[in-house]
C-alpha cells in the first residue's frame, strides 16, 4: 500500500511517501520544509517527495494527514489537502496525532534501551503548550496548559519545540535533549511508524483543536468582528 503522509502542525511542513505493508513500513522518500505559510510550501513539498520516490500521486493509495495538537491555520491546510488529493484520485483517507509522530521518532530511538517514556510537547503560542506522555505502549491524555502546570511524575524524556522554548521550566520534569537534537522535530516518517492507517471518511479529518482556535478568542475579545 502506497501512502502520502502530510503534517503541517508545526513552523515545518513534513511530507512523506512510504510503503505500508502489515507489519512493514518503509520510508521512500521525506521533506521537511520551514513553514513561511503551509499553503505555499506543502503542494511543492508533495511533489518533492513523489519525485524523490519516483511516484505519481496516481499510485497513492492512501493519504494520511497529522491532525494536530499544533498551529491551526496548517492543521486544516494539510486536512483540506487530503481530503482534496483524495478526491481527485480516488485514494482513502487517514489521520494521525501530530503528538503521536513527534514521541514516536523517540521511542524508535530508544526502543533497545530502558527509557521508552516521552514526553511529547509543542509550543501552543500564548505562553502554553500542548503536551502528551507516552510510556508503557500507551498514551496518555493531551493536555494544553502553561509549561509550569505540568505535572509529571517519574523522569521521561521530554522532546518538541515546546520543549525547546521552555526548556528551563521543563528540564525539571525530565531529560531535555540539545536544542539541534532530530528529536524535537516533528516528522513524517513519524507518521509513518505511529499511525494504524485505518480508512476513514473525508468529513472524520478534522483538526485535533484542544482548546479554541485563536480566531475564536479574537471574535470574543473583539465582538465588533462578529458577522
Amino acid at each position: 500500500m502506497l501512502t502520502l503522509i502530510l503534517d503541517a502542525s508545526t513552523p515545518a511542513v513534513a511530507v512523506a511517501v512510504a510503503r505500508v505493508e502489515d507489519d512493514v513500513r518503509t520510508v521512500l522518500s521525506e521533506i521537511s520544509v520551514s513553514n513561511p505559510g503551509a499553503s505555499d510550501s506543502l503542494l511543492p513539498a508533495i511533489h518533492a517527495a513523489l519525485e524523490l520516490a519516483e511516484r505519481e500521486i496516481g499510485d497513492v493509495d492512501i493519504i494520511l494527514a497529522g491532525v494536530g495538537p499544533g498551529t491551526f491555520t496548517g492543521i486544516r491546510i494539510a486536512a483540506s489537502t487530503a481530503r482534496s488529493l483524495a478526491l481527485g484520485t480516488g485514494a482513502s483517507l487517514s489521520k494521525n496525532s501530530t503528538l503521536a509522530a513527534l514521541a514516536a521518532s523517540a521511542l524508535s530511538a530508544f526502543a533497545l534501551s530502558s527509557r521508552p517514556d516521552i514526553l511529547a510537547v509543542l509550543d501552543a503560542k500564548r505562553r502554553q503548550v500542548f503536551a502528551q506522555r507516552f510510556s508503557d505502549g500507551s498514551a496518555g491524555e493531551v493536555v494544553c496548559v502553561e509549561p509550569g502546570e505540568l505535572e509529571i511524575s517519574g523522569s521521561p524524556l521530554v522532546v518538541g519545540d515546546g520543549a525547546v522554548r521552555y526548556r528551563e521550566v521543563l528540564s525539571k520534569l525530565g531529560e531535555v535533549p540539545p536544542d539541534s537534537s532530530p528529536l524535537h522535530r516533528v516528522s513524517a516518517a513519524g507518521h509513518v511508524l505511529s499511525a494504524d492507517f485505518a480508512p476513514i471518511p473525508p468529513e472524520a479529518v478534522v483538526p485535533i483543536y484542544v482548546r479554541e482556535p485563536d480566531a475564536e478568542v479574537r471574535r470574543e475579545l473583539n465582538p465588533w468582528s462578529r458577522p
